[in-house]
C-alpha cells in the first residue's frame, strides 16, 4: 500500500483548470520539497474534461492520475425524485438573501452538479478502487492554496501522531440552516432505529458545524465501505438529503467523523498559510 496521495475534483472549465494549476504550483513550491516520498496527485474528472484540458495540467515530478467518473442520480423513489429541484435556493445570494444585492442579479441556485460533488465528496468517492491503494490522502479544490512552506511531511505526520482525521481548525464553522434542513434529525432518526453504535451522541454534535473540508487530510480505511462512516454515508445517500435539501459534505463529515472516530485520533493542522476564500494562518 502506498503512503498517501492528493487528490481534486475538477470541472471542466478554464476556470477551474487555471486554480488547479495554480494548486499545483503551490505544492511544488511550498510542500513537495518537504515530503519524504513522491506522492500521486489523482484529479477526478468527467468524460467532458479531454485532453486538451489534460495536455494543459501543469507536469510535475509527481505521477498525476486522470481518474473519470460519471454522476448519475441515485435510483431513488419517485417522491423522493420529484422533489429534487433544478436548482436548489442559495440562502444567502439568491432571491430575497441578504447578499442577493451584491450581485449583478441574484444567484440561480445550488446545480445539479454541486450537488453530486457534495455527495461523491461525502462517501461515493470511497468505492473508487484507486483510492483503497493509499493509507492517507489529503483532498484539496482547485481554489485551494497552500501560501507557505509547510514544513513537515503530512502523511508521515499523520502515521506517528497516530491520526486519522486533520482538518483546519480556524475554518470550522456553522453552514446555514436552509442546507442543513432535517440532516441532524435524519441522523438522530436512523442511529436510534438501527442501534447505532457511536462514540458521541448527535446531541453533543452542534447542529449545522462543520469542517472546511477544501482540506481534508484523511486515513482512507475509515472511511471504505465496510466501514461504520461508510453505513453512515450509505444512509445518508439513501434518504436523498444531498440532492433534495442540498445537505453538504462539509456537516456531513463532521457527523461523521465525531460519531464514529477516537477524539485522540482527530487532530487540526498546524504550521503554514492556507487559503480558500479566506487566508487562515495555522
Amino acid at each position: 500500500m502506498k503512503k498517501g496521495c492528493f487528490l481534486y475534483l475538477v470541472r471542466t472549465s478554464i476556470e477551474d483548470l487555471n486554480g488547479l494549476n495554480k494548486s499545483l504550483e503551490l505544492l511544488k513550491t511550498n510542500v513537495f520539497p518537504f515530503c519524504k516520498e513522491v506522492y500521486d496527485i489523482l484529479i477526478f474528472h468527467e468524460s467532458s474534461f479531454n485532453q486538451e484540458y489534460k495536455k494543459a495540467v501543469i507536469k510535475l515530478e509527481n505521477n498525476i492520475l486522470f481518474q473519470e467518473i460519471q454522476f448519475q442520480v441515485p435510483k431513488y423513489s419517485q417522491d423522493i425524485l420529484e422533489r429534487i429541484p433544478e436548482y436548489y435556493p442559495h440562502p444567502t445570494h439568491g432571491p430575497g438573501g441578504p447578499y442577493a444585492h451584491t450581485l449583478p442579479e441574484p444567484h440561480k441556485g445550488f446545480t445539479m452538479g454541486y450537488r453530486h460533488m457534495c455527495n461523491f465528496f461525502s462517501g461515493l468517492i470511497y468505492e473508487s478502487n484507486i483510492l483503497k491503494e493509499y493509507k492517507y490522502y489529503l483532498r484539496l479544490d482547485t481554489d485551494s492554496f497552500c501560501l507557505s512552506q509547510i514544513k513537515y511531511d503530512l502523511f508521515d505526520w499523520m502515521e506517528t501522531t497516530n491520526t486519522s482525521f486533520a482538518f483546519i481548525e480556524q475554518a470550522v464553522q456553522k453552514d446555514n440552516p436552509k442546507v442543513i434542513l432535517g440532516l441532524w434529525n435524519s441522523v438522530k432518526t436512523w442511529i436510534k432505529q438501527n442501534h447505532v453504535s457511536i462514540l458521541k451522541t448527535i446531541e453533543e454534535i452542534p447542529e449545522g458545524t462543520m469542517y472546511y473540508t477544501n482540506f481534508e487530510l484523511a486515513e482512507t480505511s475509515f472511511f471504505l465501505p465496510g466501514s461504520s462512516y461508510y453505513e453512515f454515508y450509505k444512509f445518508i445517500n439513501q434518504s436523498g438529503g444531498i440532492f433534495t435539501n442540498r445537505w453538504g459534505d462539509a456537516p456531513i463529515k463532521y457527523i461523521g467523523v465525531n460519531l464514529f472516530l477516537e477524539k485522540e485520533k482527530i487532530k487540526p493542522v498546524r504550521g503554514f498559510v492556507y487559503q480558500h476564500g479566506a487566508v487562515y494562518h495555522l
